[in-house]
Order: C-alpha cells, then structure tokens, then sequence
C-alpha cells in the first residue's frame, strides 16, 4: 500500500506480506507454511476468489463480505458496484454501503498496474489526520462493467501489524477462472548481448524517468560475468558516471550477509540456529523472562518473532558515537506484539544485534562493534573478494562514492547532506550489522555469485558450508502470495519463477540482491536516489521478461510509478501550510525531550524555524488538520511529510507528539516553570 507520509529507514522492501500459522518459538526446523484456503467465493454476485485474513471475524451479507481484525480496530470490506462513472464513483458508493455518510475527502488516486485478469486497478487513499491514527483507503478493480471494491478502515497500529494480511487479500484477489502466467516448468533463456543492453536501455531511460541520477547495475549467469558498471551519474555536478567499483550504501541487504556470517558459525560449530541467544550473550534481553527464555537465534533474523520496527529510537537517538549497545537496549523493555510465527513483522534491532553476538562469539574480549566488523571482514568480505565494501563511513567517504539524492520541494533532485558527523545515515552505525555496508554493483555480485553457486567459488573451492547456508532461504513466515521471509533474504515467485531477494534503503539509497536459481541468474541494483524505490520491482520483472518472454509489464510499472511519484508529490505539498504558520513556528519551545528518543532542539536560521534532534536536521513548517489540530511537518527530502503534534501536558508544558504506527513518543519542553 502507498504511505504519503513515510519516511526512509532501513527498509527492506518487502511490502507484500502475510500471515503465518507456525507458531511454535522452540522448533528444530520452520515447518512449512500452512496456506489459507485457496479461494473464498460468496454466490453468483462476486466474481473473484481471494485468500481470505487469518483469524479475522468474517461476517457475509447480501452483495457485502466484511471482515473485522482481532483487535477489533481494523475492517476490511469487499463489495460489487455494478454500475458506476469511474473508481472513485465506485468507491465511494461501496463507502456508502459500508459507513453511510462517509464523505471523507480523497487525499491520493492513482491507477497502478492491472494484474489478476482486472482491466483497470486503482488506489485510493481518503484523508485523515495525524491524530487520528486510522487509514481509510479502497483498491478498485473492474472486471467489464463491474467493479469490485475492497475497502480498508484500521487503526494505523492494527494496519500496521497485520499489513501482512491485508496485502495478501488484496494480492491473491482474482477473476475467477483467470490463469497468471506460469514459467515454473519453463527453460531459461541466455541472457546474450542483445538481452543486457535491453536491460540497460529499460533502466537507463527509467532512470531518467523516474528522476534517479545514478544506477549501479550488475548481472550474471551460468557462473559467468555478463555486465558490471551502471548508468547514469554518481555526482550531478561533477557528472562522473557510475561504474562497477563506485559505492552505494546497500542498507538491508547488509541483513543477508550477517546472516551468511552466521551460518559460517553454524559450520564451524560454534553456534546452531535453535540456540538459545542467552546461551551465547547472557546479558540479552527481549521484554519478560519468559520471552527471552524463548528466542532463539534463529528468530533474531527471522522477522517472525512479532516485534515491530522501532525504527525511531535509532533515527532520533543514534550517531556515529553512539555504543553498539544501543541496539540491545532497545529491546530490553519491548514484547512482541504478535506470536512467534503468527505474522511477518520487520525489526532492525534484532538482526542487528544477531550480527553483534555473532562477532562476540569469535572474539569476546573485543568491543561488540569491533568484534563484528572483524568478523565480517575475515569470514566474508575477504573470503568472496569484497574488497571496496566497507562499514567504514570515513573510508566510504574518502573513496569512489554515489552522493545520495532525492526530490526537494520543486520536484528536482537536490544532494542530501553525508558527512563524518552530519547525516541521517549516520544513524545506521550503531546498528550497521543490519543495515551499514557500503558496497558496489562489482562486490554485491560477488556475494550473489556466492548464493547462486551455494558457497563455492569461481575455482572450485567451498567456501561456505551448503546446508546452512540454504537454511537462511527456509521459510520462517509468509511475506505474500508465494512470498516468503527466511533469515535475511526473501523468497517469492513472479509467473511461477522463484526468485530469492532482498532490498534495502537508507537515505539517499536503494538496493535490490536477486538470486534466480532457475535460470541460474544473480543481479543487483543500486541505486543513488530515494527515487530508485519505484525501479526495483520494475528491474525484477524486467529480467523476467527477457529471461522467459514473459508478458511485458516492467515498462507499464515505470510509467505508472512515474505518475505517482508526481500524485504523492502534490498532495504532500497541498496538504501543508508554505510558507508555515508564523505564531505557530514562534510558540515552539527552544528544546524538547523524550527519555526514549533524546533531545531535539528548535531554532531560527537564516529565517528558517530548524528541528533538530543531533546528527540530521530539518526545516519546518506548519499543518492545520480537519479536527482543528495543529503540527509541524518536517520539510527535510528524508523525512517529509512526518508530523509532530503541537500540544501541551497537564503542567502546561509544551509538547509534540510523534505517531509511529504501533507506536507514539511525546517530546516535553526542557526548561519551563
């Protein structure tokens, strides 16, 4: 689903998820995936089968199916309009027939890519406020003359948690009768010159398209390199081009290579992935005694284990000096909101502190930071030959790096601020076994060709141990239609073709690790822009196409991205005050805190109102909501559009409150009587 008011962390891009019935913590091996029914159908009036939510209350009316989540926050509604105008008729009178008297205005419409035997698919998200914390959005598809709307009303904590089944729903829903296509028994094609520079035209006009100054890109087959290098430029200024060895921050594709890391321990005998952690760092703690007692290390890079991202705590409250123990702090006083197993939930703590005790365990008298930078450097980097791929932002720096971009205010491209001690990327340090590699299109391969051949090397010699080094592509819990999450790498299947990924962004940058055993494949992308979100998927089916002459859908993605990326864009900007509220922006306190997320201070430079909170910093603005309240909306590229709530407690201390999904920090003004 669209998120207007998102901002980058480290995300894996894996946004199709859902739920998983394996709820047993203490398993030797994950059992397989139990899948919901194959299709739910309700008489003559719903053309379509779905998968329907697990553990939802169904409840079937005439020309209406509604479901309520568990938490009995959260609806999801599906209903037939025959005959209507356009979507956002349909939508509205399927809004009717759910909520007499919605009258909710429409905040984003965008018509995306028409799978499942649809003729036309469209989104729609309505307005709410902040302070609400609910999403009120429809996806509309018409088959002929009908349209079938699937309304969702939650809570942003229950959507949130269980986006996972949402998504599913919304996925598997499809003409009855309709056949996607199906290559699973099908030969790979050669990828010969002809395919590559397809390839490369495909991301260099949908660079350019999508606004993207720079593409790292490299792809091989059958053991063989068969491109490495990029397109576009890694500093608009200068205009020096991308090459093979230029580096980009991978972000969460960091995850797979600590786990790789891991799964060498498994070998050497040190640890096994159903160990307890505190038999291996007794000091860990993840909420009650009971929970602790319970993980294993396998949960710790499994996003299974029910714990939300807290992504917050290290975006306001981390830096380049902050200690490696943050990361298990954050964890200490948190519970799962979910069972082990029951739905995918996406965490950058765990896994970061996965990588940290994997390093301990090799050497235990270094400091926990140290320990694993020593450790990936000897048992991985060195090993596949990695040699430009650094935890080191100071050697990253000096080096043959993409400067990071995304859209400012006018929808250009403007240079993010990466120094040694200014950044939002700095904030990645302390939990780098998660998300802090800087890499190049040339090294990621490397590390692909490593999965592809199951750890040996390019001259025969096993490097990793095959068994658990295939361990990490097990399914812990499922990510989605024929869409899976293992330990730091994703598993799904696009036309039948089972393709094994992982994404990852931080500002500024975005990757996507693709493995296709199939056909023997491995690429990675990178690219130097937020911008390069909407090319990921787009590049995965386009090697799709080439490699099985698959139906052409990459090019219509890109177009449709294009056109959102210009909605998402001016709905932002329309729903904010510029320039912002001056009595507003004046009454801010000089400087707040929270005891979980820090300090943040408030100035005026250079006729700017400056939020900042240490290592990043952001212009202001204002936003006067529906219901009366009021907010400062951050205007910096990273973090546009999050908004905190300008309040005051019951001492009459000023204060702004952050919504974050599941969930909200109040920052208090420091200093008042």
């Amino acid at each position: 689903m669209l998120k207007l008011h998102s901002y980058p962390a480290i995300f894996s891009f894996v946004f199709i998820l859902s739920a998983c019935t394996n709820s047993d913590p203490s398993r030797d091996s994950p059992e397989p995936v139990v899948a919901l029914e194959d299709g739910v159908e309700s008489g003559d009036w719903l053309n379509a089968t779905y998968k329907a939510p697990q553990d939802w209350t169904e409840e079937k009316l005439p020309h209406l199916i509604k479901y309520t989540a568990p938490e009995g926050d959260g609806v999801i509604a599906i209903i037939v309009i025959e005959q209507a105008e356009d979507s956002a008729q349909a939508a509205m009178r399927a809004w009717q027939v759910l909520s007499p008297g919605f009258a909710r205005e429409v905040r984003f419409n965008n018509d995306e890519v028409a799978t499942n035997g649809w003729q036309q698919q469209t989104f729609i998200e309505y307005e709410s406020t902040v302070s609400e914390e609910r999403s009120f959005y429809a996806k509309v598809l018409r088959d002929d003359t009908d349209w079938n709307v699937i309304l969702v009303d939650a809570s942003l904590s229950t959507l949130s948690k269980r986006r996972s089944q949402l998504n599913t729903l919304e996925q598997s829903y499809t003409v009855v009768g309709y056949e996607n296509e199906d290559f699973s028994t099908a030969k790979a094609q050669k990828l010969d010159a002809k395919k590559i520079e397809s390839l490369l035209s495909f991301v260099r006009e949908s660079a350019e398209k999508l606004k993207v100054p720079g593409v790292g890109i490299a792809v091989m087959q059958d053991g063989e390199i068969l491109y490495e290098g990029g397109v576009g430029v890694k500093d608009i200024d200068t205009g020096e081009p991308v090459g093979k060895d230029t580096l980009f921050a991978v972000a969460s594709n960091t995850k797979g290579m600590t786990t790789l890391l891991l799964a060498k321990l498994v070998e050497m005998g040190k640890l096994d992935w159903d160990d307890k952690v505190t038999d291996h760092y007794p000091d860990f703690r993840l909420g009650s005694t009971e929970t602790t007692d319970n993980l294993r290390i396998r949960h710790l890079v499994c996003a299974c284990t029910g714990l939300p991202r807290k992504d917050m705590t290290w975006i306001f409250n981390s830096g380049p000096d902050a200690p490696a123990l943050m990361a298990l702090e954050d964890l200490a006083n948190v519970e799962p909101t979910s069972e082990f197993g029951e739905l995918y939930q996406y965490n950058n703590q765990m896994p970061a502190v996965a990588g940290y005790i994997a390093g301990h365990i090799l050497y235990p008298d270094m400091d926990l930071d140290k320990a694993y930078d020593k450790a990936m450097q000897e048992y991985i980097f060195n090993p596949l030959k990695m040699h430009n791929t650094t935890f080191s932002f100071a050697n990253a720096l000096a080096g043959n790096i993409a400067k990071p971009y995304a859209l400012d205010n006018d929808f250009k491209p403007i240079e993010l601020v990466q120094t040694a001690n200014q950044g939002f990327n700095l904030t990645v340090i302390p939990y780098r076994p998660s998300g802090g590699a800087f890499s190049s299109s040339s090294d990621m391969l490397k590390y692909v060709a490593n999965e592809l051949s199951a750890g040996v090397s390019s001259n025969g010699k096993r490097l990793y141990a095959e068994a658990p080094l295939l361990e990490r592509r097990v399914p812990s819990v499922s990510s989605g239609e024929d869409s899976y999450y293992g330990m730091g790498l994703s598993t799904k299947k696009i036309a039948g073709v089972e393709v094994i990924e992982h994404g990852g962004s931080l500002a500024g940058y975005l990757s996507q690790f693709i493995v296709i055993p199939g056909a023997d494949v491995g690429a990675v992308i990178l690219t130097n822009s937020d911008e390069g979100y909407y090319l990921l998927s787009a590049f995965q089916n386009k090697l799709i196409e080439l490699l099985y002459d698959a139906t052409p859908k990459a090019q219509d993605e890109i177009e449709v991205f294009a056109q959102e990326q210009r909605k998402i864009y001016e709905s932002r900007i329309s729903e904010i005050d510029l320039p912002g509220d001056a009595s507003v922006l004046a009454n801010l306190a000089p400087r707040y805190e929270n005891e979980i997320l820090g300090d943040a201070t408030i100035s005026v430079i250079d006729d700017e109102t400056i939020f900042d909170p240490g290592v990043w910093k952001s212009a202001l603005t204002t936003k006067t909501s529906n219901d009366g309240s009021r907010s400062i909306v951050l205007l910096n590229p990273v973090m546009f559009g999050m908004e905190l709530v300008v309040g005051q407690d019951e001492k009459g201390k000023r204060t702004l409150k952050l919504i974050d999904s599941q969930h909200s920090y109040v920052f208090t003004e420091v200093g008042a009587q």
